[in-house]
């Protein structure tokens, strides 16, 4: 669900199996304090918890409400150097998983499908959330100094060609399901794999869906047609996990061996 950032910070403190936990503004405000000097551009989703309330017109009343899944894409200024992208500072937190996680990334974020794109473990740092205890937000301060490799990988990828020949295509297509099942990314916050519909997904978009705006057929394609099809079966599971798209990012490099 997508709110604006106002109604983000109104979320109230909550308490989850007898841990107490903060306000969301007490999570989210020292991000926004180490990135709004770059930004003033903010995209956020929030998963409501199961138990909501309502207002007497029926909709949904944020201003008395608990976010225990948030997710805040800081998007920086126009200056990336492949066009149609920007450099993006985001942070996720989620209180209702097994293990409380707070999670920092940088990556490249397509300007016209939303699509995240991060290619070194090194971009994504992830922490423990303790009931009633202040988060470490340095790691912050360490991305938003680091130099993003992104731009590189995205032209590597622009220039590398895909070839569409049916029968090295079926290869391809059975090597990325294999991948799927064989790729995970754990870090002690519980293993993350891309489901093996998605290079099931990604072909159909690539190959047979011409509705679809990764269609090619049997035209000239690079890699990067490729990637953006797979970037993409990540952002429509959005609603369903909100909480991984960053590791399910850095998996598709692996799942596409490039």
């Amino acid at each position: 669900m997508e709110i604006t950032l106002d109604q983000l910070l109104a979320g109230k403190a909550t308490r989850i199996k007898n841990r107490e936990y903060f306000s969301t503004a007490a999570y989210v405000e020292p991000f926004l304090e180490r990135v709004q000097k770059l930004t003033s551009d903010f995209r956020v989703q929030v998963q409501l918890p199961n138990q909501i309330t309502y207002t007497s017109d029926g909709e949904v009343n944020l201003e008395d409400q608990t976010f225990n899944r948030v997710w805040i894409q800081a998007v920086l200024p126009d200056e990336y150097p492949i066009p149609n992208h920007n450099n993006v500072i985001g942070m996720v937190y989620g209180l209702d998983v097994r293990k409380p996680v707070f999670k920092v990334y940088k990556g490249g974020l397509n300007q016209a499908c939303t699509n995240l794109c991060i290619f070194s473990p090194e971009y994504l740092v992830c922490q423990e959330i303790e009931s009633e205890m202040a988060l470490n937000y340095r790691y912050v301060d360490d991305l938003v100094r680091m130099t993003d490799e992104s731009a590189s990988m995205i032209r590597k990828l622009q220039n590398m060609e895909f070839n569409t020949d049916d029968r090295l295509i079926s290869e391809q297509l059975g090597r990325w399901v294999r991948n799927c099942i064989d790729c995970s990314y754990d870090v002690g916050f519980g293993k993350v794999k891309v489901a093996t519909s998605a290079p099931i997904e990604a072909y159909k978009d690539l190959f047979l869906n011409e509705d679809s705006d990764y269609f090619i057929g049997n035209k000239e394609a690079s890699m990067y047609d490729v990637y953006g099809a797979f970037t993409q079966t990540i952002t429509d599971g959005l609603k369903r996990d909100l909480m991984n798209q960053a590791e399910k990012s850095l998996l598709i490099r692996n799942i596409l061996g490039v």
